[in-house]
């Protein structure tokens, strides 16, 4: 029994040609592609629609200012108030669902910190999302 031919002539083995099958993938992946887009069926009658502005319209927010002075005591706009006519005013603001309001917290250096968080609380409490610290230039 011989395991190993000694003649140069072999059979001819056989292989698979790789190029050829990705060109015939891609054809059908493009008529595949193309019978798709064929396929799509629009909804309605074909006409000719009006042109609009190209900015979409913004809501500009109402700006609110609320400031904290050195003493600790809270100003709505330039009105003193204590902390619950600042809850009503602000409760007053977020009933108006149609307007957008940014509110700015204005506090003064020498305030004390605690005042600033009740206040951002309180504004965070009653849904308003957009609420900024005002800061002065840095030296």
């Amino acid at each position: 029994m011989r395991l190993f031919r000694d003649n140069a002539e072999e059979s001819p083995r056989a292989r698979i040609e790789l190029i050829p099958m990705i060109d015939i993938m891609f054809f059908l992946l493009v008529v595949f592609i193309f019978i798709s887009i064929s396929l799509i069926k629009l909804n309605g009658v074909t006409v000719d629609l009006p042109k609009a502005a190209d900015h979409p319209l913004k809501r500009q927010p109402k700006i609110v200012n609320i400031s904290i002075d050195e003493d600790g005591h809270l100003f709505f706009e330039k009105d003193p108030v204590n902390r619950t006519d600042l809850r009503n005013r602000l409760l007053a603001l977020s009933a108006d669902k149609s307007a957008r309001y940014e509110i700015i917290i204005s506090g003064d250096k020498d305030s004390h910190l605690q005042r600033l968080v009740d206040v951002m609380d309180l504004t965070n409490t009653l849904g308003f999302s957009n609420v900024s610290i005002r800061t002065g230039e840095g030296h």
